[in-house]
């Protein structure tokens, strides 16, 4: 079994058996549309952060493919009492295998750091792994990917202060018409309960 299999399958585990810390309070990884080759340019995300409580928007940009470089995000949600939540967080992430032939597939680890303002301040840093496949099509390229993750949350509210370790585990597909222009979706359990759907498009450079 190989490190990277190992590690999923304990973020894994954690995300099933984990309560959810940050239910009432907006985060601003979930999702974390980290994926190996994630596309440079601006991303327009439609997110809903707890199926069923309400939507918001998400918008991303990269100026380079992941993991090179550094991607941002800002985001507007739908608050814990029906008022405006906002997120913001920037995030990082470097190579661990490139995919051959033996094993086609590439893997990439991730970190970051952010924050979410609702009723209370939700400071969060995720660090995981993300491993993405490839498969061409006459016009589209189909990029599946699974990315596991563990979160440190700090609360900072009125009424007390915390501290938690969670876990999260994301699956997500590109489809891919050019190496900038994509839809993307999301959906990820655990701490980071969320779905999205969105476009990848290129930005000047």
């Amino acid at each position: 079994m190989s490190n990277f299999t190992r590690i999923a399958a304990v973020c894994a585990v954690a995300a099933f058996a984990a309560p959810s810390s940050s239910s009432a309070q907006v985060a601003w990884d979930g999702p974390m549309l980290m994926a190996p080759g994630a596309p440079a340019g601006w991303g327009f995300h439609l997110v809903d952060p707890h199926p069923g409580d309400g939507l918001g928007g998400l918008v991303t940009w990269r100026a380079d493919p992941a993991p090179v470089g550094l991607g941002f995000r800002a985001g507007i949600f739908e608050g814990n009492r029906d008022d405006l939540g906002i997120v913001g967080g920037v995030d990082l992430s470097g190579t661990l295998h490139r995919g051959t032939d033996d094993a086609p597939f590439d893997v990439i680890w991730f970190a970051g750091a952010g924050v979410g303002i609702d009723d209370d301040l939700l400071a969060s840093f995720p660090l995981g792994l993300a491993a993405g496949w490839s498969f061409t099509g006459p016009n589209v390229a189909f990029r599946p990917y699974v990315a596991p993750r563990m979160v440190l949350d700090a609360f900072f509210g009125d009424e007390a202060d915390d501290l938690d370790l969670g876990a999260a585990v994301e699956v997500g597909l590109d489809l891919a018409f050019s190496p900038t222009f994509a839809i993307r979706t999301a959906a990820s359990v655990g701490d980071r309960e969320a779905v999205s759907i969105g476009l990848a498009v290129p930005g000047r450079r």
